[in-house]
C-alpha cells in the first residue's frame, strides 16, 4: 500500500490574542517603558501569556492520493488554519505534517500574485513556485487562459483585475499546473453560479482523471456532498468527525442545536410558537418527525400546525398541515400542547433542507417560522458508489426500469 499523499500527526495550533505589538518602536522604546514602570510591563507580560487558544489541537489525519476530501465546520472551527498549515503559509505549534508532492493552495483572493506583474507573468511566477519548468508552463498556458477566460487582461498588470478576475485566473492556475495535492477555500463563493459549476467540474476531473489529491473548504453543503467522496469534521479546532461525506455532513449538520429551534419569548398575547424540534433518530430511519410546541391566551379549536420542506435556499419542496391531511387528528381546544407531524417515508435525495413552521385555527394564521431548523438528509436509497449527479432534482421517486428488446418491426420503422 502506498503511503498517503497527506500524513498529518497530533497537529495544534495555538494563538495569542490581544497581544499589543510594539516591536516597531525599537529596542531603545522598550527598554525606556522597562525602566519607567516595570511592575506594569511584568503584568503586561503575564496579561499577554494567558489570552491565548488553541485554533487546532491534536488534529491526526491521512489522506491518500486521489481522495477528495471536504474539510466542514462551523466559521472558527479551525479549517482555514489546517489548511494554512498544510499550504506552509503558517507553522504548527506542535504535531507535524509530512505532504507527499507539490501542493497548489487557493485560500484567499490573488494568493500567490504579485500585483505588479501582469496575468500572464504571474502565471509564469506561480508554475515556477510549483517547481515547474518554463517550458511545462507554456504547455499549459492556453488552457489556464480560456478556463481563467480572461483572454483581453492576460498582458493586463492584476492590481487592475477585478476580485472576480482575480478568482477565475487562481483557480484556473492552481488547477492546470499538476499539483499533487489541491487545496481550495471558501474563496470559489466569489465566483458566479456557472463559473462555480465549472470548478467543481475541474476539481472532480483533477481527482477522478488525473488521481490527485483535493481539499475542499465550502458552506455549500451541495457542493461539498456532490464533489467529495470523504468529510472531516472539525469543531473548536478538535477533528469531530471524519467519513464519508454524507456520514460528516450528517455530523456537522445532525449534532448541532439546530434541531431544538427555540423562538423568541414573546408576551403571550397571541398564539405563539414556542419551539420546534426534529427528530434525529427518525431521519436515520428516513423518515421526517417534527413537533411544534405552541402557547396561546385563548383556547384554539383546534390548534392547526403546518410544516413545509424547503431546499437549502429556502425553495418549498412540499407541505402538510392538519387542514389538508385531518385523518387521525383528534381536533382538540387547547390553550398549549405539541403538534406532532410525522412522514413514515421521507421522499427527497441525500442533501441540506430547512424546516418552516406555522400555527393556526380554523379560521385565522397566527404564527409562522420560516427557515426555522436546518438539516442534512441521507437517503435510504443512497449508495456511495453511484456519481451524485445521477440525483435529479430534490425529490427521491420509486421506479421500476426494464429492456425490451426492438421487435422487427419496429427496427424497420426506425
Amino acid at each position: 500500500m502506498s503511503a498517503p499523499v497527506i500524513h498529518v500527526e497530533q497537529l495544534s495550533k495555538q494563538y495569542v490574542i490581544g497581544a499589543h505589538r510594539q516591536g516597531d518602536q525599537g529596542l531603545r522604546h522598550a527598554l525606556e517603558r522597562t525602566i519607567r514602570s516595570p511592575l506594569a510591563w511584568f503584568k503586561g507580560r503575564r496579561r499577554t501569556a494567558s489570552e491565548t487558544f488553541w485554533a487546532l489541537r491534536d488534529v491526526n489525519l491521512q489522506v491518500e492520493r486521489g481522495e477528495v476530501v471536504g474539510v466542514i465546520g462551523h466559521n472558527g472551527a479551525g479549517k482555514s488554519t489546517l489548511l494554512k498549515i498544510l499550504s506552509r503559509i503558517t507553522e504548527p505549534t506542535s504535531g507535524r505534517v509530512r505532504l507527499r508532492g507539490r501542493v497548489a493552495s487557493l485560500l484567499e483572493v490573488g494568493t500567490g500574485f504579485h500585483p505588479e506583474l501582469t496575468g500572464r507573468e504571474n502565471v509564469f511566477l506561480n508554475g515556477a513556485i510549483l517547481g515547474m519548468s518554463r517550458a511545462e508552463i507554456a504547455r499549459k498556458f492556453d488552457e489556464i487562459a480560456a478556463f481563467a477566460d480572461i483572454d483581453r487582461f492576460l498582458d493586463t498588470p492584476v492590481k487592475r483585475y477585478s476580485t472576480g478576475m482575480q478568482v477565475r485566473l487562481a483557480f484556473a492556475v492552481a488547477a492546470h499546473l499538476e499539483p499533487e495535492v489541491l487545496i481550495v477555500d471558501e474563496v470559489l463563493a466569489v465566483g458566479d453560479a456557472s463559473f462555480q459549476k465549472k470548478c467543481l467540474g475541474r476539481m472532480r476531473h483533477v481527482a477522478a482523471e488525473d488521481g490527485r489529491t483535493v481539499l475542499f473548504v465550502s458552506h455549500n453543503l451541495g457542493a461539498l456532498a456532490s464533489l467529495c467522496t470523504r468529510g472531516v469534521v472539525l469543531e473548536n479546532g478538535v477533528l469531530q468527525s471524519d467519513s464519508d461525506i454524507h456520514g460528516a455532513l450528517s455530523v456537522y449538520l445532525n449534532s448541532t442545536s439546530t434541531h431544538v429551534a427555540a423562538t423568541a419569548q414573546r408576551p403571550p398575547t397571541r398564539p405563539r410558537i414556542q419551539h420546534v424540534t426534529l427528530d434525529d433518530e427518525a431521519l436515520i430511519r428516513g423518515e421526517l418527525e417534527v413537533r411544534i410546541a405552541f402557547a396561546s391566551p385563548f383556547d384554539l379549536t383546534p390548534p392547526i400546525g403546518g410544516v413545509t420542506v424547503t431546499d437549502a435556499n429556502g425553495v418549498p419542496l412540499f407541505g402538510t398541515n392538519t387542514r389538508m391531511h385531518p385523518e387521525g387528528y383528534t381536533r382538540p381546544s387547547a390553550r398549549s400542547g405539541v403538534l406532532v407531524c410525522r412522514i413514515p417515508r421521507l421522499p427527497l435525495h441525500s442533501g441540506e433542507y430547512r424546516i418552516d413552521a406555522w400555527l393556526a385555527d380554523m379560521h385565522e394564521d397566527f404564527d409562522a417560522e420560516i427557515g426555522i431548523l436546518t438539516f442534512y438528509f441521507t437517503s435510504p436509497d443512497f449508495r456511495p458508489e453511484i456519481p451524485p449527479t445521477s440525483a435529479i432534482g430534490a425529490v427521491s421517486v420509486r421506479a421500476t426500469w426494464a429492456y425490451e428488446p426492438v421487435t422487427e418491426a419496429v427496427a424497420l420503422n426506425a
